[in-house]
């Protein structure tokens, strides 16, 4: 569910142009012109100056050839972009400023200081963002969209999980709806806004009986705790060890609240907020393998409230200050828990910690801080308006994704397509033994069906806490309050069993149903039609990324270099029978298809499980009864 991104790596290169205009600072100021009078099309507006399209180009560009999701998660063509990166034109943007950007026809898209000036993690995500004055070689004005706005992410794809990653969780935000919402074209105006967050000379504000107000001086003044933290993102990927500087949460508490009995609520300047109980800020908290393994050991684990990492502190720390759980052996805890970009500490009188129990496949215990972790997220979040009252929380299709056993070994929850279409029942109940039952089919995907932990932006009211079902076209026999237990049942015996095995650098084995989420979210699916038949499946070059270089992560991406240097690529058929691909025939051609499906339905006995099609191939090269993808002569 969490891993709906489309792989693909393009070329991304960083193209020195000479400078031959005159300096940044002299262009904001050089003309003498009235700016009302100028054509709107052929300059652009950046806070009072204005910019032929000469001076953009005059200015150091980057390019990069990308592709982005819409809001239908649907992919757009490949195309290159050439521009400049909005951080060079308005270089002194603070991290309390927004920038605007505003198109000929008054559309306007909002950007926060950290799109514009990406810390190291989210570059690696998200890249820079340009103004672009080319299009595939075509410039302004002649290219009738530009200048526009254009993100150029390091693998050459922006996703919308990629744009859930590094977007800012602020509610004026909230049109940065999808990846491609960030493309603004025919800008005319970039404006700052500046001290959107007006207060931010106090860096945090800490709330209980009495409530200070620290300025990051006075917090480095306070008694500092040193020491080495590591933390793994939902994506898979372990960061750190980093050195941490900071105040011991335990300390900060101690000043504000006397209580032994108490929650922590740690809100983040954008609005993003995280729950922990008390057992969690005196440091009771899982930790991990690289693997996201939970091990048993006995780490003494700090929780504190940092304001350097590495030696480099807040202001030019963009995530600073940050909650960081830190200890001798730099052990890996959960990256959830590490609420960056800190502006309010508040310490509460005692919130019941809960979990529900999740039972399909296998089973998860959600706790309160996973679920509203994902519940916070804006594309996990989900509302229901009844009546004046507004209900949040997240999909119940979404929160079944994390037991249906649709998972690769190596990601995170996806949605089981395959499971949901042989059918099981979804029963859910709640803590006085009451239950409510609906289909696989009900659920699947249902984005109206809602696992609720809040009312009108506050935890449940008692009588409904800490989960309720609810929405629109739920009876009241449905809108189980008090949920503790959501089970899947009646799940069929005959499960598919085979399996493909990817063969490269390191070895990965798909399951069936794995394989089927996979061809189910959507991302990752392309399809080939034949006299009227339509066989579904996953470009053959994507799986091969799995495995060309010895990336464990979940976001792999095709290796150029191999690529370059060439390779073959075998596929398998379970009798034996065999064909062999140059690697150059296969890398990004998306109408070479491992399908799974034909019409909708699994594959018929001769296909099955697997059957590689597309265009022109001929029939030696369409394999069918395929078990294994081998790559020969790879050379690391």
């Amino acid at each position: 569910m969490l891993e709906d991104k489309k792989t693909k790596t393009a070329l991304v290169a960083v193209v020195a142009i000479l400078l031959i205009a005159v300096p940044l600072l002299y262009l904001y100021q050089y003309s003498s012109e009235d700016p009302d009078d100028l054509n709107g099309s052929e300059f652009i507006f950046v806070e009072g100056g204005h910019f032929s399209s000469e001076d953009i180009r005059a200015m150091e560009s980057t390019s990069g050839t990308i592709s982005f999701q819409n809001r239908f998660d649907n992919w757009n063509e490949e195309a290159e972009y050439q521009g400049v990166p909005l951080n060079e034109l308005v270089s002194d943007m603070e991290r309390t400023d927004i920038l605007e950007v505003t198109a000929t026809d008054g559309y306007s898209q909002l950007f926060s200081y950290s799109q514009i000036f990406p810390s190291e993690e989210n570059k690696e995500v998200q890249g820079d963002i340009i103004l672009a004055y080319e299009y595939n070689g075509i410039s302004v004005p002649d290219w009738e969209d530009g200048p526009m706005i254009a993100v150029l992410p390091p693998d050459g794809e922006f996703s919308n999980d990629d744009l859930k990653m590094t977007r800012s969780l602020d509610s004026q935000f909230d049109r940065q709806n999808s990846a491609g919402s960030l493309w603004v074209k025919n800008v005319h105006e970039i404006d700052v806004i500046r001290d959107a967050y007006s207060d931010i000379e106090i860096l945090v504000t800490l709330e209980g009986i009495t409530t200070h107000d620290h300025t990051l001086e006075e917090l480095m003044n306070m008694d500092d705790h040193v020491q080495d933290g590591s933390r793994i993102r939902s994506t898979g990927r372990v960061r750190g060890p980093n050195t941490y500087r900071g105040v011991n949460m335990t300390k900060l508490v101690s000043n504000v609240y006397s209580g032994t009995e108490y929650t922590l609520e740690v809100e983040a300047v954008d609005g993003y907020t995280m729950t922990y109980s008390r057992g969690q800020v005196e440091g009771d908290v899982p930790v991990y393998d690289e693997d996201f393994n939970e091990l048993d050991v006995d780490a003494d684990i700090t929780m504190m409230l940092a304001y350097e990492q590495d030696g480099e502190n807040v202001p030019g720390w963009e995530d600073g200050p940050r909650i960081a759980f830190v200890s001798e052996e730099a052990h890996i805890t959960d990256g959830h828990l590490w609420n960056k970009m800190v502006r309010y500490i508040r310490v509460k009188p005692l919130q019941e910690d809960w979990s529900v129990e999740v039972i399909g496949l296998e089973t998860r215990n959600i706790d309160k801080q996973y679920f509203e972790s994902a519940a916070n997220c804006p594309f996990h979040r989900a509302e229901y308006q009844d009546g004046e009252d507004t209900f949040a929380g997240m999909t119940l299709w979404e929160l079944i994704a994390a037991v249906d056993g649709g998972d690769p070994p190596d990601g995170h929850y996806m949605y089981n397509t395959v499971l949901a279409d042989l059918g099981y029942n979804v029963v859910v109940e709640a803590g006085d033994g009451f239950s409510t039952t609906f289909t696989s089919e009900q659920v699947s995907r249902n984005d109206t069906i809602i696992v609720a932990n809040e009312l009108n932006g506050e935890p449940l009211p008692e009588s409904d806490a800490p989960l309720r079902l609810v929405g629109e076209h739920l009876s009241g026999s449905q809108s189980v309050r008090n949920i503790v237990r959501i089970e899947l049942t009646d799940i069929p015996d005959d499960l598919p069993n085979w399996s493909l095995t990817l063969n490269g650098t390191i070895v990965r084995d798909y399951e069936a149903m794995v394989f089927g989420s996979l061809v189910g979210c959507g991302v990752h699916t392309e399809g080939y039609t034949v006299d009227g038949d339509t066989y579904e499946g996953i470009p053959l070059w994507i799986l091969i990324a799995a495995v060309d270089d010895g990336e464990t992560l979940s976001h792999w991406s095709l290796n150029e270099t191999l690529v370059e240097r060439g390779y073959e690529v075998e596929v398998i058929a379970e009798d034996g029978y065999s064909y062999t691909f140059d690697i150059a025939d296969v890398a990004f051609n998306d109408t070479l298809i491992l399908a799974s499906r034909f019409n909708g339905e699994p594959l018929e006995e001769n296909e099955a499980p697997l059957r590689l099609v597309g265009e022109g191939l001929s029939g030696e090269q369409s394999v069918r009864n395929v078990v294994e993808i081998r790559l020969i002569g790879l050379e690391l």
